[in-house]
C-alpha cells in the first residue's frame, strides 16, 4: 500500500469514526423554548389554547402518550412540551 491510498483510506476511517458522536451529541435533546427564534416563527406556545389541538396528538411529533416531553421533527435535538402547540399542528393520523 502507497503514502497516497493509506491517506485516503485514514481520512475516510476518521470521517466514518465520528458518525456516532454526532449522533449521540444530537440525541442529548434540551427542553424547547418558546424564545427560541424558530419556536416564534411557528407560533409556538407551551400550553395550547385550541381544545384537541397539542403536540401529544400532532402528527410532527415523536413520543408515546401520557409523555411529558416529545421529541418533534420541526425542532431537531430540542423536546416540546406535550400541551404545547404551533402553527405546523396536525392531527395525528
Amino acid at each position: 500500500m502507497n503514502r497516497r491510498n493509506f491517506m485516503k483510506l485514514s481520512g475516510a476511517a476518521a470521517g466514518l469514526a465520528l458518525i456516532p458522536v454526532y449522533n449521540i451529541a444530537e440525541a442529548a435533546d434540551v427542553p424547547l423554548s418558546a424564545e427560541d427564534p424558530q419556536a416564534k416563527a411557528l407560533g409556538y406556545v407551551e400550553v395550547s389554547a385550541t381544545a384537541g389541538s397539542s403536540c401529544s396528538n400532532c402528527a410532527q411529533s415523536k413520543g408515546a402518550a401520557g409523555d411529558k416531553t416529545l421529541a418533534c421533527n420541526l425542532f431537531p435535538g430540542k423536546q416540546v412540551k406535550a400541551t404545547g402547540w404551533c402553527k405546523v399542528w396536525t392531527k395525528r393520523p
